[in-house]
């Protein structure tokens, strides 16, 4: 997919998307709150109020609504889940919490596929590059910073817990990790995108930043994320070269045999990253045996799982999440609730294929999410809407 975009065609800065850009930094897990609401709540307040007050009717499609669509099946399967678990006394928790973070996840799906659904691609990939550039230099500001020593910055702490973890503004690290999960691969898309060699620099640029950035984290989880992601980057890249060459199969079995045998002179390396992710979390818990009380937690009520709660730790029922994305959704939502996500990431993935930088952005934040629960993560579904949404304008289709 090739799209060229020149220099008048999109806009440097817009009010709007410096707006978005404040929304998707500070929200959730901010420490920057006026009371009980966040600045990205608020920003999302004002955007919701925008695109829903004055509007007669506001069309709903499967097609540009399935984020929203899924978010009330799965609330809805939760529910059910409750219902299940309360009824049968299996293990009931405070719901509160859960719904309510659903809930905005819900109206920050359908507030912008409503609004991005309307966009052309232009605006879109000024969007992308916004966010970007913006996003690295507030996020490098702060970074230069905390490597100058300072970990206090206007009375708001610039690290997770006091450890020399860099956590800016954000009572969890994974905060920022989420949000620059992508970067190294809307880097390299942006590269291919702009004509401005200075334009391509910086990007480029951008990309050794994020790294470092990721990596001041200590999240292992976004390690494994952009290492799985770029191996995939690389074989769908060699498969597509390939096929433009018109080359047979036979190619693509040597490469991935000389694929195959990288990795075996290299498997001392692998296992220990691969120990390290799962025996080195950083709250001093086993993943393994947190998944395991998941799933036993799940068979309580496998159909409509258990409704809104934590049914994982180091025993089944301890109160911890499962630490994983899906397995999250198993114990609330049961087997329903997982199909319906399996549809959601399938019909993502399927869409953003024709742009490999994209659809490697979208792996890595998916990946991310097997070692840690992000449905509440706001920054991961806006992506989810903007990528579906680029990839989607891209191959010319209008709102």
């Amino acid at each position: 997919m090739e799209n060229k975009l020149t220099q008048e065609h999109y806009v440097l800065f817009s009010p709007q998307n410096i707006l978005i850009l404040t929304m998707v930094l500070f929200f959730g897990f901010t420490s920057l709150r006026f009371g009980a609401f966040g600045l990205g709540e608020l920003l999302l307040l004002f955007f919701c109020l925008n695109e829903l007050v004055g509007k007669k009717k506001i069309l709903v499609s499967f097609h540009h609504h399935f984020f929203s669509l899924f978010w009330v099946a799965f609330l809805c399967f939760m529910t059910f889940g409750y219902a299940v678990n309360t009824f049968l006394g299996i293990a009931p928790q405070d719901v509160k919490f859960d719904y309510q973070a659903y809930v905005v996840i819900l109206f920050l799906c359908f507030t912008f596929e409503t609004f991005l659904k309307k966009s052309n691609f232009a605006s879109l990939y000024s969007l992308v590059r916004f966010l970007y550039f913006g996003g690295l230099f507030v996020i490098g500001t702060l970074f230069f910073i905390y490597l100058r020593g300072r970990t206090v910055l206007l009375g708001f702490s610039l690290t997770y817990g006091g450890a020399d973890i860099f956590s800016p503004f954000a009572n969890d690290y994974h905060q920022f990790a989420y949000f620059i999960a992508p970067f190294p691969f809307i880097g390299l898309y942006i590269m291919t995108i702009e004509k401005q060699m200075t334009v391509k620099i910086l990007a480029l640029a951008g990309i050794v930043l994020s790294v470092f950035i990721g990596l001041s984290t200590t999240s292992s989880t976004l390690v494994a994320a952009w290492a799985i992601a770029t191996l995939i980057f690389c074989i769908v890249m060699t498969v597509k070269s390939v096929h433009k060459l018109h080359r047979s199969y036979g190619l693509i079995i040597a490469l991935f045999c000389i694929l195959l045998l990288v990795l075996l002179f290299n498997s001392e390396l692998i296992l220990i990253f691969i120990n390290d992710f799962f025996h080195g979390d950083t709250n001093g818990e086993n993943r393994l045996v947190i998944w395991s009380n998941a799933i036993k937690a799940w068979l309580y009520s496998p159909i409509f799982g258990l409704g809104p709660g934590s049914y994982s730790g180091d025993d089944v029922f301890d109160g911890y999440e499962a630490h994983n994305s899906f397995l999250q959704i198993l114990t609330q939502g049961g087997i329903a609730g997982g199909l319906a996500y399996i549809l959601m990431v399938t019909k993502l993935t399927k869409n953003t294929y024709v742009n490999t930088f994209i659809l490697c952005s979208v792996i890595s934040l998916i990946v991310y999410g097997f070692g840690i629960n992000d449905l509440r993560r706001t920054v991961l579904w806006f992506y989810y809407i903007l990528f579906y949404f680029l990839v989607l304008k891209s191959k010319g289709e209008t709102s």
